[in-house]
């Protein structure tokens, strides 16, 4: 979904914000956020994972392609430390290359097979508590500083979403 990246508007968040109010599917949140992320970020998978303390793992609670990463997987957090431990401290994780790809994550083959070779992992956090994160995925050279300041934004309009399904 790699397409001509436009602006993010208060418009976007405003919209969001709408749905999260009145919706009480998550999915329906999820996927609004998923097509203005393929608007304004860029991704060929886009996923979101709860943090699930209790199994200490992340969830896929979303995902854009249900056949390669189904909604329910979990991967334990001592698979995927680089990522974990930057959603550990509420940082940004980005593997901006395929190395980077190939040294963070146990499942690169698959990512690969998808045509991924950058992977950047946004937290949602609320209160200072870890719920998940937003996964965007693509091709080297397609996230920097604009793109992880928007998903950062698009992060947060999903903490009422991952507030429900962490509870």
């Amino acid at each position: 979904m790699a397409a001509a990246k436009r602006e993010l508007t208060m418009q976007d968040a405003g919209a969001v914000m709408a749905l999260s109010a009145e919706s009480a599917d998550p999915n329906e949140v999820y996927r609004a956020v998923e097509r203005i992320a393929a608007n304004t970020i860029g991704w060929r998978l886009f996923t979101v994972l709860r943090y699930v303390e209790t199994a200490q793992a992340v969830e896929r609670v979303y995902s854009s392609d249900e056949k390669a990463y189904p909604v329910g997987g979990r991967k334990p957090l001592d698979k995927i430390t680089a990522s974990h431990g930057a959603m550990e401290r509420g940082d940004v994780f980005l593997a901006a290359t395929k190395e980077d790809v190939r040294k963070a994550f146990f499942d690169h083959e698959l990512i690969f097979s998808l045509g991924i070779t950058a992977i950047l992992n946004v937290p949602i956090r609320h209160a200072g508590r870890r719920l998940g994160t937003i996964n965007l995925c693509g091709e080297e050279g397609m996230y920097g500083p604009t793109e992880i300041a928007r998903g950062k934004i698009l992060a947060g309009l999903l903490v009422p979403a991952l507030l429900a399904a962490c509870d």
